[in-house]
């Protein structure tokens, strides 16, 4: 402010104004510099981008979208990735339910295509992508969050690879266990055991990882694999100590149950064991002695 009173306020020295206030993150000064700027005769198509991001920052969405599609439109202007992945967030703003859990499916698919073209001309961007994805994933909104992580992911080298591969997996599985679905969707969640697999390729003591992919393989109705995964769950975490078994026991009765359900048919002895597992933990589970009274 005081770089400005030494000013003459011309549209040079209220664009550099504008560049402190975007690094110093005041989007309400910045939103109002923009307007002022945007009534100027001549002014460098820029102060759409200070519009753009100030509005989104506002929460005045519909200004945000038009300014940023304005300047992304004008193949003049010097578009940078950021413009699009403001403009992707704008979108799924404005497409996004009262209640948080769902996004229109065309603006999704629109700001999608935003947010891969600024992750292909600059990679780098997919380290930005975790925070919008994560939100999206706490609002439980899990399709919109599958969709951001499915791009964070297209980039190896990004510093949250591990992490976003953990939470794409996660939002397909909880996408697709929602009452309102009628029938999983089997490629989707192809999509997540390979994101399971990425974490545990590069982190393998993630236990929840594999229990993660146990239950996506149930899903796909692949018995063997699912079986797989929850045993090597149990290995990870009981390498861990008694303190761990403890906490998790929940989880270990559903992988003990799980198991004995698959074994059932082919090994009885090998399913009764686990079912005795599960009566360890748990003396008056009701699927385990159920399941013991049809196995005799």
């Amino acid at each position: 402010e005081k770089y400005m009173t030494l000013t003459d306020y011309s549209i040079t020295s209220r664009m550099r104004h504008a560049d402190f206030l975007i690094l110093a993150k005041d989007y309400k000064a910045l939103e109002v510099e923009a307007n002022k700027m945007k009534e100027i005769d001549g002014v460098n198509p820029r102060i759409l981008r200070y519009l753009g991001y100030s509005a989104y920052e506002n929460g005045n969405i519909d200004a945000a979208i038009k300014a940023l599609q304005d300047y992304t439109a004008n193949t003049a202007n010097k578009v940078i990735p950021r413009d699009f992945v403001y403009l992707g967030q704008a979108k799924i703003k404005k497409g996004t339910s009262e209640d948080g859990k769902s996004v229109d499916p065309t603006l999704l698919a629109s700001a999608i295509e935003d947010i891969k073209r600024a992750v292909s001309t600059e990679p780098l961007v997919a380290n930005e992508l975790n925070e919008l994805g994560k939100k999206l994933y706490d609002q439980k909104a899990f399709g919109a969050a599958a969709a951001v992580f499915e791009v964070a992911v297209s980039v190896p080298t990004s510093k949250n690879y591990l992490i976003d591969n953990f939470y794409l997996g996660n939002a397909i599985y909880y996408d697709n266990t929602r009452k309102d679905v009628a029938k999983p969707d089997p490629i989707a969640l192809q999509k997540a055991d390979v994101a399971f697999g990425n974490v545990i390729a590069a982190s393998p003591n993630t236990a929840d990882a594999y229990i993660f992919r146990a239950r996506t393989n149930n899903l796909l109705e692949k018995e063997e694999v699912m079986a797989a995964n929850y045993q090597l769950y149990i290995d990870t975490v009981t390498n861990k100590g008694e303190a761990e078994i403890t906490k998790n026991k929940a989880k270990f009765i559903e992988a003990y149950n799980n198991m004995a359900s698959h074994y059932a048919n082919s090994d009885k002895a090998k399913a009764k064991e686990l079912l005795n597992k599960t009566l360890a933990l748990d003396p008056a589970n009701a699927y385990a002695l159920e399941a013991m009274k049809l196995l005799k």
